[in-house]
């Protein structure tokens, strides 16, 4: 359910509300956020131009979940370094 809400605010130019989003959902340990969950917010971040951010959730995707990248997840990374430039 989370994924949906987070998804819909990234998806309608809502990204600070998403990542906002996510840390409550993580505060409040409301639910385990899952490969789709990760995909949005580095989604959020590429689209909000937040290289550092993207940087510490894939990290934290990896390392504090386990969770291994797709080629969706490393999509987002591409983008993401894109907005850099």
């Amino acid at each position: 359910m989370m994924t949906w809400i987070e998804w819909g605010l990234g998806l309608n130019g809502c990204d600070q509300q998403a990542l906002k989003f996510f840390a409550e959902m993580q505060r409040k340990a409301m639910d385990r956020p899952d490969e789709i969950t990760f995909i949005t917010v580095l989604a959020a971040c590429s689209h909000a131009g937040l290289v550092e951010q993207g940087y510490h959730y894939f990290h934290m995707m990896t390392e504090s979940y386990g969770i291994e990248p797709t080629a969706e997840h490393y999509g987002c990374m591409v983008d993401l370094l894109d907005e850099q430039d």
